[in-house]
């Protein structure tokens, strides 16, 4: 490399000149060095969603649409069932609410009859 020289004028090309270039191509090297790694993986994330899609489409091969008849009336049946364990326990709830209400009088009556035995008592 000291004794470089341009091919149609035969002068020599300075060291700076040489070094300068030798410099760019490194980072050339380098660039094209981080872009492989970048290719390898974007390569490997592509295989990995293509796996993933591959297995989803499997699955909806899996789910015909017999399948998916059997699964909306299993559906419907079990909202049936939680609208009637719904209702029970608005109607439990309001057994509860009554029979607290009744509990609560009696206990007011009570009171009120232990008063007037203490006070005929004395």
């Amino acid at each position: 490399a000291k004794n470089a020289e341009y091919n149609r004028t035969g002068r020599k090309i300075s060291k700076k000149l040489i070094e300068d270039w030798e410099m760019k191509e490194t980072e050339k090297d380098q660039d094209v060095h981080q872009i492989r790694l970048q290719n390898i993986a974007l390569r490997f994330k592509l295989a990995k969603a293509e796996k993933k899609l591959k297995k989803k489409e499997q699955l909806a091969d899996d789910l015909h649409l017999i399948d998916f008849e059997q699964l909306k009336i299993e559906n419907q049946t079990l909202n049936e069932k939680i609208e009637e364990r719904n209702e029970e326990l608005h109607k439990l709830r309001k057994k509860i609410h009554t029979a607290v209400i009744q509990l609560t009088h009696i206990r007011e009556k009570e009171q009120q009859i232990r008063a007037q035995n203490e006070r005929r008592k004395e």
